[in-house]
């Protein structure tokens, strides 16, 4: 096609998409897909709350491990400044209203001051109790030094998202505010038959704080229903899925970004099945709609085995589902941290190739025997040989014995001490059970019975072998090792290197060793990074394979001195 060609096809193409724009059939705002403010977080500005330590009601117990985790995941995953991120744990009333204003001056938190127009997210984030307020069906933050049963010494949710509101217009529509509070409402600690307040109200349900346009809110739970814990990652289970599919589970397509959809579909789908798995209970989480995406962060060390048995849960759903050889020795191939199901998919590919050999053991049998070709159908055997007795006795090399009448007396044991030969009609069995006795006369008895042929010849040796006088033995002189100074000092002849050097199948086997790796995290984290990593993976063992051969050759050296000398 020439350059005009395809210039005029461009502007074809161009003139009919702005001809669909003034008609009303697409939409700018759909066609630039969703949007990436998320990457730009020089200026941003996060709080992140673990409440844990109560002076008034009980603990939450992995509330400061949720606020670490969330800290890491900003700082790290989405690049917040640390300056930037204020951390406060088992905050009190006073630090909740320097941080975010009061109900009567929403203007004078820190976060008001901090967020710079048009250039700051903001991240909000809350792990602790909630408490609703029986008389008014309000919900509010409990502080560390809060009173359940007293609604005034807590933090309204009502005059958070007012003040946040502020906050909102103050960054600009460009930029995104998200509040996360994994806590409930309902007045319950989480764990079962126990509530904050001293007058009981089961299945109460707090009242939605109104808010405006513009705060993506998360929650971790709604109605009446308790928030619950991920006990093996010591986490909130709302703030574990979230991490989780923001390490990379959320994902469905493999553009080495989450959409905002699929990390909701991910972390409500996830927690509703936890939730009922591990305690029996509901727990649906609210998770507001965005039009956003995300960059995949490698998970922390926190939720790193949750996250790797996860993937290698996905892995195997994917590799049944798929069904076939190649996605069974796939899974197989990607192993590299917890493989539940290795053996499984073992058994399934061994299982498969056994079933293989014996159709083809059987289609053997079927053109071989129609042709009276009983030998060529034993030189054919592999593993799987099931016509073998049926092929020997139509040659006649082996006849099963008639059965023996129902009168017949059982026939006296041979003595133990008397080795008996095998049977003539299978002198390889009656071979190696003759040299697995180990004596010249065993080996006698086999040569009278078969004097001619190979396995003769082969029994002789053996029999000269057993004959032979053993030779005195030599004093055994210690192994050689090189030390380290000789290793280091070591200069190979041309002849030692051409030896040693890798051949192309040598090399090509130990690239598809790493290709699985370089794959993921060519995914994970783009391919320059991939790179650097596969360039010093191979530094590393060129660095062992070189070590390796230069005690070896040494090693050899030594071993052809003393030959000569002998």
């Amino acid at each position: 096609m020439s350059r005009r060609h395809r210039h005029s096809s461009w502007i074809t193409a161009r003139f009919f998409t702005l001809l669909a724009l003034m008609l009303g059939l697409a939409a700018p705002a759909a066609m630039a897909g969703p949007s990436r403010p998320l990457d730009d977080n020089a200026d941003s500005i996060a709080v992140v709350i673990g409440n844990r330590d109560y002076k008034q009601t009980s603990t939450v117990d992995f509330a400061h491990n949720d606020a670490e985790a969330i800290h890491d995941y900003l700082v790290r995953g989405l690049r917040f400044r640390e300056q930037n991120v204020f951390l406060l744990k088992d905050a009190t009333l006073g630090e909740l209203t320097q941080m975010f204003g009061s109900e009567a001056n929403p203007q004078g938190g820190k976060l008001w001051r901090s967020a710079v127009e048009g250039r700051s997210n903001v991240f909000i984030y809350y792990s602790g109790h909630g408490v609703p307020d029986l008389a008014t069906r309000q919900p509010f933050l409990l502080p560390q030094d809060g009173n359940p049963n007293a609604s005034e010494s807590g933090y309204a949710l009502q005059t958070l998202y007012r003040n946040l509101e502020l906050v909102r217009q103050k960054i600009g529509a460009q930029r995104q505010l998200i509040v996360m509070i994994d806590a409930c409402f309902t007045g319950e600690t989480g764990r079962k038959g126990e509530s904050l307040l001293a007058v009981s109200a089961p299945g109460f349900t707090p009242a939605k704080p109104r808010t405006g346009d513009g705060i993506v809110k998360l929650v971790a739970t709604s109605g009446a229903t308790p928030a619950n814990w991920d006990e093996n990652q010591k986490l909130g289970l709302f703030t574990s899925r979230f991490l989780m599919g923001a390490a990379g589970l959320a994902q469905a397509d493999a553009d080495k970004r989450i959409g905002w959809p699929e990390l909701q579909s991910y972390v409500v789908r996830e927690v509703e099945a936890a939730a009922r798995r591990d305690s029996g209970r509901e727990q649906k989480p609210e998770f507001e709609t965005a039009s956003l995406s995300l960059p995949i962060v490698e998970p922390s060390a926190t939720i790193r085995r949750s996250f790797e048995s996860a993937q290698d849960e996905a892995r195997w759903r994917s590799a049944t589902g798929d069904g076939s050889r190649e996605a069974l020795e796939r899974y197989v191939a990607q192993c590299s941290g917890p493989c539940a199901y290795r053996q499984q998919a073992m058994d399934r590919l061994l299982q498969r190739q056994r079933s293989a050999e014996s159709a083809k053991d059987d289609e053997s049998w079927r053109q071989l025997s129609a042709e009276g070709k009983y030998q060529a159908y034993l030189d054919a055997c592999n593993r799987v040989c099931a016509y073998r007795q049926l092929a020997l006795g139509y040659l006649g090399k082996d006849t099963p014995g008639a059965p023996e009448p129902k009168d017949a007396q059982p026939k006296p044991p041979a003595p133990a001490a008397v080795a008996q030969p095998a049977e003539p009609s299978d002198p390889a069995r009656a071979l190696a059970e003759a040299k697995a006795a180990g004596t010249v006369e065993a080996l006698d008895r086999f040569l009278k019975a078969y004097p001619k042929g190979k396995l003769a010849t082969e029994a002789r040796t053996a029999r000269a072998a057993l004959a032979k006088p053993a030779k005195p033995s030599k004093p055994v002189r210690a192994a050689y090792e090189p030390t380290e100074a000789e290793i280091r000092a070591f200069k190979p002849t041309e002849a030692e290197k051409a030896r040693y050097t890798p051949t192309a199948a040598q090399v090509e086997i130990m690239s598809r060793s790493y290709r699985p790796e370089y794959e993921r995290r060519v995914l994970r984290d783009g391919k320059v990074a991939a790179d650097a990593w596969l360039k010093q993976a191979a530094f590393q063992l060129g660095l062992r394979n070189a070590y390796k051969a230069k005690r070896q050759t040494l090693i050899d050296r030594h071993k052809a001195r003393q030959a000569a000398e002998r």
